[in-house]
């Protein structure tokens, strides 16, 4: 199956910034005053976002193994994610695993496992936000990346964080071959147990590179996230979004939490 998240690395990834309300903004830098103000660029980032109605791009995800369940390797990914507001979904992730793929076309929500050709199919008639909170809750894990879809992370996001500080105007890598360097706002978030790095393009807005550190586990594990390939006005169909099992292709049931969590209850009383 794919990659779980644990619920803190959700609230630590929550940075997609896609839309904005009238929260309240984060604590403020007291040295701020000569800086840009790195809330109001987060809230760039999250209009620009907002406004794409079709979008996909490219991340490269490194995740060290102690943030893993039930693993004792690091994940090193390739992901990408097509998306159709308000409901449609597409993420196909290769690692050394193997390949796995989500499908959420606001009806259905399909988990795929392309090496092993085994999928499982669940009713989810829901919008990207609902399906993250349903996926989450009934089936402990979300699509890869999802934190970047949803449409109003900054509220969720701003309830784990405490400052969000400027560090600094740099040059990064644009993350593809074929890319170009990208000027970024260099941003720092910090929570009660997370310190994220954040790089938000300065022309466009959008966000280049994440990097959390947690530092209430041992070693202070991160996740590294590099983004490319941006495209906000993706040419996409409805039915790209639908899964349709080949005939070799095995189903399998989707397991929720409780089965999971009845299941060493059940083989100790055999």
């Amino acid at each position: 199956m794919i990659t779980t998240y644990r619920r803190n690395l959700l609230a630590a990834l929550g940075l997609a910034l896609i839309a904005v309300d009238g929260s309240p903004t984060f604590a403020a830098d007291p040295t701020a005053a000569a800086k840009p103000n790195a809330d109001k660029i987060l809230r760039e980032a999250s209009a620009t976002l907002a406004a794409a109605r079709q979008f996909s791009f490219k991340a490269h995800r490194f995740m060290d193994a102690s943030l893993l369940v039930g693993r004792d390797v690091p994940e090193d990914a390739q992901i990408e994610v097509t998306v159709q507001r308000p409901n449609k979904v597409l993420a196909d992730v290769k690692s050394q695993e193997g390949e796995r793929q989500v499908f959420a076309d606001g009806n259905n929500f399909s988990l795929v496992d392309a090496k092993m050709n085994l999928y499982a199919t669940v009713p989810m008639h829901t919008s990207l936000d609902g399906l993250v909170d349903k996926m989450d809750e009934k089936y402990g894990f979300t699509p890869p990346l999802a934190e970047f879809v949803l449409s109003n992370p900054y509220k969720e996001f701003h309830r784990q964080a405490r400052t969000v500080s400027y560090l600094g105007q740099v040059t990064i890598d644009g993350g593809s071959p074929n890319s170009t360097s990208v000027d970024c706002h260099h941003l720092l978030l910090s929570g009660h147990a997370v310190e994220a790095e954040l790089w938000v393009g300065v022309n466009d807005h959008l966000i280049r590179k994440l990097v959390a550190t947690f530092n209430d586990r041992p070693g202070n594990p991160q996740v590294r996230i590099e983004f490319s390939d941006w495209n906000l006005a993706a040419n996409v169909t409805a039915g790209q979004f639908t899964y349709v099992p080949p005939p070799e292709a095995l189903k399998i049931p989707m397991k929720t939490t409780a089965d999971m969590a009845a299941a060493p209850a059940t083989t100790e009383t055999k």
